[in-house]
């Protein structure tokens, strides 16, 4: 009896025993708390390259708030931001998903973005406001050489501001090309001071897409001749080893388009010639220059501008005779187009036959300023005339711009496709107008500060950035664009 009863006893404990090592088994440890967070954030102009032309980025996240500032004419109601996060952290803004680079967002109000891994949660609140709005400000003046003529371009590999200019010289025969760059913070020159092999005058540049600099002016041989020279491999050298035009040259611009083909134009101006101020093109390929027919133009003209987008070729003429007028054409994919033939507003008007500038937007809309009267014994006052191209139609933007100055001006448009005139007033004073689409007219007029300027540029870069420069008391003048946050 004894035995049974240690035998119960000892079988009760092992029961015991077995029962509180299952129990052990059994209880689950709790959840430790994942690590997460979003550890930078930032807006690309690679994900939105309607809307952004540089990178706007924090790269340490440090606070769930967020606050990033985007230029003033962002359209901020679709962006695509881009993000990163510690392993293994999904990413939400309320049940979608969201995937970095991809996911666009309407961020005209705060966003919170919910950052999660297993039972842990973190919430990063997303505020993007506008920068200040972008001010002129003097980036740098150049004053190491003595300069007559400039033409002002931006490298788009870069967006590195670029002047050509043509040096004063004591005897007019060494007065010769020269192209300098301004990095913000020094100047540096391009080649050897005075590159070309004589004197040269009418200077254009442009840039291939690949940044080499292509520079049309005319040279004065014999007969003064249009030549374009790049540099490339650290030289300067001509294109096609000579002159492009055959005959005595007068305007001269050049096109480079993005296949890097290569196009001269230029007005004869041979005294006698039958074909004295008429337009004519030159292509070059196989390492020969070659004579390119410019369907549907005909008649004089006394200057000429190019703007190429992709690669189609915009020119640009201030007709000459019977009281001026302004041609515009389009060059792609072998076909001319004529966008505007002999245009102005009245027979009975006069175009001013000194100048004409030329932008196009991405778009294809062009836009051309020039100075026209409103019939005899009335003032030139500057116009703008934009081609809208899903009409196919012209129109005048704004109001009419008076000024006693009517020689010297150029025209740009920003990324936001919004035109804006860089001219001199009354006292030859570089004044700014932008184009203000919300009222359908120009803007407040910024004056800058120097009086008797001349030679007035304006480009826009890549990045967003305008640039515009002068000359004035025989000083190089270059002015940027920009927001005083940057």
């Amino acid at each position: 009896m004894k035995k049974t009863i240690k035998f119960l006893f000892a079988l009760t404990a092992m029961f015991s025993l077995a029962v509180g090592c299952s129990d052990d088994d059994s209880i689950t440890e709790p959840e430790v708390p994942s690590e997460v967070e979003m550890t930078s954030f930032g807006f690309y102009a690679e994900d939105n390259a309607t809307t952004l032309f540089s990178d706007y980025v924090i790269e340490d996240v440090t606070t769930t708030d967020i606050a990033i500032s985007l230029p003033d004419g962002a359209d901020l109601t679709s962006l695509i931001a881009r993000f990163t996060t510690t392993e293994g952290d999904v990413v939400k803004i309320g049940a979608v998903e969201q995937v970095s680079g991809t996911t666009a967002n309407n961020f005209s109000a705060p966003i919170e973005y919910l950052v999660s891994e297993g039972i842990t949660n973190k919430i990063y609140t997303v505020t993007v406001g506008k920068l200040a709005s972008s001010v002129w400000s003097l980036l740098s003046t150049y004053s190491e050489d003595t300069i007559t003529e400039t033409a002002l371009q931006i490298n788009p590999t870069t967006s590195i501001p670029y002047v050509a200019y043509i040096s004063d010289r004591d005897a007019s025969d060494d007065q010769k090309m020269n192209l300098i760059s301004y990095d913000g913070t020094s100047w540096t020159r391009t080649g050897t001071t005075d590159f070309s092999d004589y004197r040269a005058s009418s200077v254009d540049l442009k840039f291939s897409e690949t940044g080499t600099p292509f520079i049309s002016f005319l040279e004065y041989t014999e007969i003064r001749q249009a030549s374009i020279m790049s540099y490339e491999n650290d030289t300067w050298s001509y294109v096609g080893g000579t002159p492009f035009t055959e005959v005595k040259a007068g305007a001269n611009t050049v096109a480079i388009t993005s296949d890097n083909s290569i196009y001269g134009f230029y007005t004869n101006d041979v005294s006698g010639d039958d074909n004295r101020r008429n337009v004519f093109a030159r292509s070059f390929e196989a390492n020969t220059w070659s004579d390119l027919t410019i369907a549907g133009r005909s008649g004089f003209a006394r200057e000429l501008k190019t703007k190429v987008i992709g690669d189609v070729i915009y020119l640009a003429i201030l007709d000459y005779g019977e009281g001026q007028a302004i041609s515009v054409f389009k060059y792609n994919n072998g076909t001319w187009t004529t966008l505007a033939d002999k245009m102005k507003e009245s027979e009975e008007n006069t175009v001013y036959y000194y100048n004409i500038a030329l932008d196009v937007d991405q778009q294809g809309n062009v836009y051309v300023a020039y100075a026209e009267n409103n019939g005899p014994d009335t003032d030139y006052q500057l116009r703008v005339k934009k081609y809208d191209a899903t009409a196919s139609a012209w129109s005048t933007l704004g109001d009419l711009i008076v000024t006693t100055n009517t020689r010297d001006f150029d025209i740009a448009v920003d990324k936001y496709n919004n035109a804006m005139l860089f001219y001199q007033n009354d006292n030859g004073t570089p004044v700014f107008l932008p184009f203000d689409s919300d009222v359908n007219n120009w803007g407040t007029p910024v004056v800058f500060a120097d009086a008797d300027a001349s030679d007035l540029k304006i480009e826009v870069a890549p990045n967003g950035l305008s640039y515009a420069s002068y000359i004035a008391n025989d000083i190089l003048n270059l002015y940027k664009f920009d927001s005083p946050e940057n």
